[in-house]
């Protein structure tokens, strides 16, 4: 179990390594000491390769190297199996500007062939730990939070539902027929955002989807022009917490479906830092009918009470779930923010 925990953290390592600049960090692998002096030529070579393996700068100089790596051997019982014995591979990082250890942890193996494997492993799980300041980092300003103007582009899935009016569903049929519809439909969303004061913005553009309500025949597109009043949190320089509301006005391509002219919207949107330019963001957002303008209800065209064909009421309601990103324009402040 030990083992399995392990090799669960060495598997998401690379990933986090890969994603950073290495070839500035110098690295000293010190002599193996302990166990069998096979097994100490063995890593004492293995280890170095896969250090520069992970593009990292090998030196033979401790003094000229930002890091050491130790390696230690030791045996002891094996859990499996109480009359054999264990080879322990120990591995401690040294940081070399105050001495400190960054990070020791051992490795349990029986054979040191299994070891090809698990050394780079090994290297990533040990050099994970090197302070973000040796690595190359994106700036750390504000700029990416202040800007005047942002190109907003989200894709959406679109929770549609619509809930009919009781009374003009058949007697015979309110026992099988359902009061409601439900769809699902792929959205886009383009939008800009003003962001006119350092806690507001102002936002507009467009929403498009398939609108369906439980019939193919029934079906057109959808196109929402919201305007939106939001309010950008910012309780960190990595993320910021947007909540908004507004008005949408609603137009549709299909003949057999009517929208209402004007919807309520309300949501929530939250950004993670994408660079001095933007965000990438995830998007929930909620709308329902107003009953003002014509039609004061989204409205089909389907078979009524009386067994005949025309518009019926029914009251929409979408929620709206979206991932994407916004790129800004233009810092609202020449200088960056000083850290909250």
């Amino acid at each position: 179990m030990r083992k399995l925990i392990v090799i669960v953290v060495f598997l998401a390592a690379p990933a986090i390594l890969f994603s950073q600049s290495r070839d500035d960090v110098s690295v000293y692998v010190a002599p193996t000491t302990g166990g069998k002096t096979e097994d100490q030529i063995f890593f004492n070579d293995n280890i170095k390769m896969e250090v520069m393996g992970a593009n990292y700068l090998v030196v033979d100089n401790p003094a000229a190297a930002d890091y050491t790596i130790n390696l230690n051997l030791s045996e002891e019982e094996d859990w499996d199996d109480p009359y054999a014995m264990v080879n322990i591979l120990n591995i401690s990082l040294v940081d070399n500007s105050d001495g400190h250890e960054v990070v020791q942890f051992a490795w349990e193996y029986r054979d040191i062939e299994e070891m090809y494997q698990w050394n780079l492993q090994l290297i990533y799980q040990a050099m994970a730990n090197v302070p973000l300041t040796k690595l190359t980092a994106v700036p750390d300003t504000n700029h990416w939070r202040n800007k005047w103007l942002y190109l907003v582009a989200l894709g959406y899935a679109d929770f549609q539902f619509g809930f009919f009016d009781e009374d003009l569903i058949p007697e015979d049929e309110k026992r099988t027929r359902a009061a409601y519809t439900f769809y699902l439909s792929p959205a886009i969303g383009l939008m800009l955002e003003f962001q006119f004061l350092n806690f507001m913005s102002l936002e507009a553009g467009f929403v498009g989807a398939q609108q369906n309500f439980g019939n193919e025949d029934l079906a057109g597109l959808k196109f929402a022009l919201p305007v939106l009043l939001k309010f950008p949190l910012k309780p960190s320089r990595h993320f910021m917490l947007e909540p908004y509301g507004g008005i949408q006005a609603n137009l549709s391509t299909g003949n057999q479906i009517r929208p209402t002219v004007f919807s309520w919207v309300g949501g929530f949107q939250y950004g993670v830092r994408g660079g001095e330019r933007g965000a990438l963001i995830i998007d929930l957002r909620v709308t329902g009918d107003i009953p003002l303008g014509s039609p004061s209800n989204s409205q089909v065209y389907t078979t009524t009470s009386e067994q005949a064909r025309d518009w019926v009421n029914i009251d929409s309601l979408d929620i709206y779930f979206g991932i994407g990103f916004k790129i800004g324009f233009y810092n609202r402040n020449k200088t960056d923010e000083a850290a909250p």
